[in-house]
């Protein structure tokens, strides 16, 4: 039952908290991955508020999240 359990807590990580498609964060897919291309970019406050207490720092914004914010602030 452990192992289930882990499973959803990993794939969690690997989906975008704010749409829920998949976020493609190479620190998700691989725990040894040491880049991202989260790692290159600046995630606005605004947008970062939008992600729900519970996953702050556990998941990451997928592109095309940040790419909709920033095309919506212009």
């Amino acid at each position: 039952m452990t192992s289930s359990v882990n499973n959803e807590k990993k794939k969690d990580t690997a989906l975008c908290p704010l749409c829920g498609k998949p976020n493609l964060c190479a620190m998700a897919a691989n725990p040894k991955a040491t880049e991202c291309w989260c790692e290159s970019v600046v995630f606005p406050e605004e947008l970062l508020a939008q992600v729900p207490d519970d996953v702050v720092r556990k998941t990451c914004i997928c592109q095309n999240c940040l790419e909709q914010f920033q095309e919506s602030t212009k």
